[in-house]
């Protein structure tokens, strides 16, 4: 009985360190809305507010609307793109997070 608990409570703990290895942050603390965008090329820019206010909003698990939200930064999309909303703390602190994107003033739509 005593080797069946030390091999499980050995398990858990490998686990568990598993876990705090994929979870660790890998940027230094910084400012900032809690969540940025992985573009398509792999490069990182901080969300726009309709975005903020979009990831601010309560969703409930089985709907269909809520967010993809990336575990990971090599985290893939079911059909192999990098892109999603990612922690900030997630990004590697090699990619610089840029700007969020402007709207353009088209001529004949309604800002």
């Amino acid at each position: 009985m005593g080797i069946i608990s030390g091999v499980l409570l050995a398990a858990i703990f490998v686990l568990w360190g598993w876990w705090s290895f994929l979870r660790r942050s890998r940027r230094p603390k910084e400012s900032g809305f809690r969540y940025v965008y992985v573009n398509l090329d792999g490069s990182a820019r901080e969300l726009t507010a309709d975005e903020q206010d979009y990831l601010n909003t309560p969703f409930y698990g089985g709907d269909g609307a809520r967010p993809y939200i990336k575990f990971r930064y090599e985290s893939l999309t079911p059909d192999g793109r990098i892109v999603g909303y990612l922690e900030r703390r997630q990004l590697p602190a090699k990619i610089k997070i840029q700007p969020p994107p402007t709207v353009l003033n088209v001529p004949g739509t309604r800002t």
